[in-house]
């Protein structure tokens, strides 16, 4: 009688423990779900905002080569004076790219993936 009741125990661990592997699998789908959907609102949100960045650089570029087109009697001028200040920052930005956007994606994506909602879990698992 107690090696069927012993058999039947085991065979109860067996499914709880599938049970178990089952949600936790189902769980970590979740979160990667909800990362992906994070990192995917972060980078929508940059996209949008360097659209509209760039939109109002075109526009304030055009009235600075206009009003230095005026200033220096010619347009051709004014559009290669602004032409040359926006070359200028293109190469500072280009010598200066890893000091300045690898430290900002790296802390970005640190911080997304490495929230405080994880930290919580991994204190849940020590004390339990």
């Amino acid at each position: 009688m107690e090696g069927r009741e012993l058999l039947e125990h085991i065979a109860g661990l067996k499914d709880n423990l599938q049970k178990y592997l089952e949600t936790k699998l189902s769980y970590y789908g979740i979160v990667a779900f909800e990362k992906a959907v994070k990192v995917l609102s972060l980078f929508m949100a940059h996209a949008l905002l360097l659209v509209m960045g760039m939109l109002t650089l075109v526009f304030l570029s055009g009235a600075l080569a206009v009003y230095l087109g005026q200033v220096l009697d010619s347009l051709v001028l004014g559009l290669l004076t602004t032409g040359g200040v926006h070359l200028l920052i293109c190469l500072v930005i280009y010598v200066w790219r890893r000091h300045i956007f690898g430290r900002v994606a790296i802390r970005t994506l640190v911080n997304l993936f490495l929230s405080d909602d994880d930290a919580g879990a991994g204190e849940r698992k020590g004390a339990g």
